[in-house]
């Protein structure tokens, strides 16, 4: 697939991502890409972010019992997350963890691997 076109509002979504420390829902991108672009719309990030992540761009998160959650592919192209059981945020974790070693069952292929830690953030802690 060829590089998709940079245009000011996918520009405005990669800032928003960017500047996230955690990954994103549609919603909250399209709420922070506002700022750089008034005029863009839902529709619009939802079709930007299919395209940023078919170009390898962005990485698409699906945690049970959460909406789809976006984020930048980091060098690693991996990293860990925390959701916190109060507030049920997503933040990212600077963490380096070696790659596991694992055997897949026969006929299996796996194309990613997620380790997810869940509390309670500082926030939800501090509010206690």
């Amino acid at each position: 697939m060829k590089p998709i076109r940079r245009t000011h509002q996918g520009l405005a979504i990669l800032k928003a991502l960017a500047e996230a420390h955690g990954p994103l829902t549609p919603r909250e991108i399209h709420a922070r890409s506002k700022k750089l672009a008034p005029n863009i719309g839902l529709r619009t990030v939802y079709r930007k972010i299919q395209d940023l992540t078919a170009e390898g761009s962005v990485l698409g998160l699906d945690y049970p019992g959460k909406p789809p959650l976006y984020e930048l592919v980091n060098e690693q192209g991996y990293h860990s997350h925390f959701i916190c059981r109060q507030c049920e945020q997503v933040f990212d974790l600077k963490m380096k963890i070696e790659r596991i070693r694992y055997t897949p069952p026969p006929d299996f292929k796996i194309d990613g691997e997620e380790i997810v830690f869940f509390g309670i953030c500082p926030k939800c802690a501090g509010s206690q």
